[in-house]
């Protein structure tokens, strides 16, 4: 059989063309593996000449109505369950698990023989996500009116971090896209994975320090005070705590002009949050707070290993991918998600130019463990740079691992000590007084 083929070659020209083949997928097989070419589009000739037929170009109007749905801003005439609909559409998060999705179908799609444009609308109709829906189309779009696949995500940066576009954009130049998605979506897959048992390690004390601070409020504004005045009515002198817990309480519930103090407090820790975030994202901010994300006791040393082992698996799929090291540091540099490690990397891409190998770069540096730099110098010798430092990712995923097992476990006892200590200061602060009320009057 004869199929009409349009694809791009690694310097993504593109090139129309017929190939013979049994069927699309040895077809597309054969335009992969041979070729080195990216399919775009491949049509068996004679039903190509079949569905020859005119039909109206729909494609300017659906980019309008894409573009319309995109808006954050509700037209006049759109009513106001499309405007919530397209508000929560826009605004809705995309999660890693989700790209992985996209990225292995899209693998699938591709092997099979399917053109991009066609896989990307297939998902896009697919996807539960209601954003990724709508990027998935547009991007379809602007694939379809010429764009690369990697410069029409390059739109869509908060979705797609750099090392991703990275590969993406270097398998499109040596023909393998879709064994760099199936590997995206592995890697894609590992990382959502570790990130949930992160998230799970840390849902159990914030929901006891959460009902902890509802049980401490009110405590404060309806046991107290009620405790207070009988303590006051007895006239007998109170114990330091018990004062201290009285004289708290009264400040607690008293006010500052018109407002209660518990809700000013409130206020002033909710503007401190917005404050804080806002900090966070600007480069003094970000550099500062990372910074000490990286010195705090006991999390310290879990942000350094995650640091680490998004480093080297960024640095192993884009040496993988046959992307040049020096732009394969730079994209891991951007990837890696901590301020400080970003920075640093940028040091030792500029060192890489001026010819020093990557170990002699980070040597001796406390960012970087002696086994990095001794595996690093170890691929970089074997020209294995790639498989190695696959293999520190690997080393470190599972530290982070069993960090978080190992926290897990100490959390909840730490939590119950902390806890029993506050409730017997607190039962020894109001039982004392009472205590010392009774024998006066047993006496008396």
């Amino acid at each position: 059989m004869q199929f009409d083929y349009t694809a791009r070659d690694k310097n993504g020209k593109e090139i129309t063309g017929t190939i013979s083949a049994a069927s699309k997928l040895d077809a597309a097989d054969k335009l992969f593996n041979e070729k080195h070419l990216n399919v775009v589009s491949l049509e068996q000739t004679d039903e190509k000449q079949k569905a020859a037929t005119p039909r109206q170009d729909t494609s300017a109007e659906k980019k309008k109505n894409n573009e319309k749905f995109l808006s954050t801003k509700p037209q006049a005439l759109k009513g106001i369950t499309d405007s919530i609909n397209e508000y929560l559409a826009v605004h809705t998060k995309v999660k890693p698990k989700d790209k992985a999705v996209v990225f292995r179908l899209l693998a699938v799609m591709i092997n099979a023989g399917l053109s991009i444009v066609k896989a990307l609308k297939i998902l896009g109709k697919q996807s539960e996500n209601p954003k990724l829906r709508l990027v998935l189309n547009d991007v379809a779009q602007k694939v379809e009116t010429g764009s690369r696949f990697s410069d029409a995500l390059r739109d869509y940066s908060e979705i797609f971090i750099e090392a991703e576009i990275g590969m993406i954009e270097a398998g499109e130049a040596s023909g393998q896209l879709n064994k760099t998605l199936v590997s995206l979506a592995t890697e894609t897959e590992k990382s959502a994975g570790l990130l949930k048992k992160i998230h799970s390690a840390m849902i159990y004390p914030l929901v006891v320090l959460t009902v902890l601070t509802g049980a401490i409020f009110l405590v404060m504004t309806m046991v107290i005070p009620k405790l207070g005045e009988l303590f006051e009515g007895a006239g007998a002198e109170l114990p330091i705590a018990t004062r201290i817990l009285v004289n708290a309480s009264n400040w607690f519930i008293a006010s500052t002009f018109i407002f209660p103090n518990w809700l000013m407090l409130i206020i002033t820790i909710a503007v401190v949050i917005v404050f804080v975030g806002h900090w966070k994202k600007t480069p003094t901010g970000k550099l500062s707070w990372d910074r000490l994300m990286l010195h705090l006791p006991i999390f310290g040393q879990l942000n350094q290993k995650a640091a680490l082992a998004s480093f080297a698996r960024q640095l192993a799929l884009l040496s993988s991918s046959g992307v040049a090291i020096i732009r394969a540091l730079e994209i891991t540099a951007n990837a890696v998600g901590n301020e400080v490690y970003r920075l640093r990397l940028l040091e030792v891409k500029a060192d890489v130019e001026r010819g020093v190998p990557i170990h002699k770069s980070i040597d001796e540096d406390p960012l970087f463990p002696d086994l990095v730099v001794s595996m690093i110098a170890v691929g970089e010798q074997t020209a294995q740079l790639g498989s190695v430092t696959e293999k520190v990712a690997a080393f470190y995923d599972e530290e982070v691992e069993i960090f978080v097992k190992n926290l897990s476990t100490i959390m909840e006892p730490v939590i119950i000590v902390i806890i029993g200590t506050l409730v017997a200061g607190l039962v020894a602060a109001i039982m004392q007084p009472i205590m010392d009320m009774t024998d006066i009057a047993a006496k008396a």
